[in-house]
């Protein structure tokens, strides 16, 4: 049997419905036949590993179900502390079989059903509400769960991502400036934050506020290299200034990486402002 049911303390891992005197009501199994079952599945993957070890594996391997079944033990029964990272694989591997409506009822389970639920716990729910299209949610979510863990930076990139989309412009530049900041070597992170920035520096163009822009570029630093049109608004930036040198050495690397931008147009602009009088000077 799938337990696709939320995982309430006290129900029958085997199904996931109601115990009566310690025995389930929908498939008959007893708390105790319930761990032997799973310790049987366990067996079967990898006798040496644990219940989340052997979930992970049955996971790899493509074996979903299986490691729905092992995920599902090990976080109601808690083995070796592994509870919580082992219901986090349990919503993701209930999104990943195509479930989003189980996945999102058992990560609002686990936050509903515990008194202090940890930062894996709401970033799981945030999750499940962003892939459920309630962004407003999701981002209250991500940011609970980033109270608790402040370094969880790919939480982070994705919370500034739902800001956009609620035109908190504000809120999503300080999230995607801490990311491209302090998140070096978290890769998911710093795609999806230089993808954000490069959404603000448009926006924050079309608002006439450039000093926005240099703000997130300076901050930006390195990432800015990875990044066309990051490095088209550095030369637009800095023809407007004056900085005809550098606009042109940005504007090349900007076409190295991507050779066609609707900023190029606008750089070179600057660069060669339309001449108003026969004055030369």
């Amino acid at each position: 049997m799938a337990p696709m049911m939320p995982l309430i303390p006290g129900r029958c891992v085997n199904c996931g419905d109601r115990q009566e005197y310690d025995v389930c009501t929908n498939c008959g199994l007893s708390r105790e036949e319930d761990k032997q079952v799973h310790d049987e599945l366990r067996f079967m993957v990898s006798p040496e590993h644990t219940l989340f070890e052997t979930a992970r594996i049955a996971n790899r391997a493509g074996r979903r179900l299986m490691a729905l079944k092992l995920c599902t033990a090990a976080a109601a029964f808690n083995e070796q502390g592994k509870g919580d990272a082992a219901r986090a694989l349990r919503i993701w591997i209930l999104a990943a079989i195509g479930d989003q409506g189980s996945a999102l009822e058992d990560s609002k389970a686990w936050v509903e059903s515990t008194t202090a639920p940890p930062a894996v716990a709401w970033a799981s729910y945030g999750q499940q509400l962003q892939h459920g299209a309630f962004p407003g949610a999701a981002a209250d979510a991500y940011h609970k769960a980033l109270k608790l863990d402040a370094r969880q930076f790919t939480i982070r990139a994705r919370r500034a991502q739902l800001l956009m989309q609620l035109t908190r412009e504000g809120q999503a530049l300080d999230e995607t400036i801490k990311v491209l900041e302090h998140g070096s070597g978290e890769e998911t992170a710093i795609k999806i934050a230089i993808s954000v920035a490069e959404d603000l520096c448009d926006r924050f163009e079309q608002q006439l506020r450039d000093d926005e822009i240099e703000r997130l570029i300076d901050y930006g630093g390195v990432h800015v290299e990875f990044s066309a049109k990051l490095l088209g608004h550095r030369a637009r930036l800095a023809a407007v200034n004056g900085d005809a040198s550098g606009a042109k050495r940005d504007l090349k690397k900007a076409r190295k990486l991507d050779p066609e931008l609707d900023i190029y147009e606008r750089v070179e602009r600057a660069i060669k402002p339309t001449r108003t009088s026969w004055w030369r000077w």
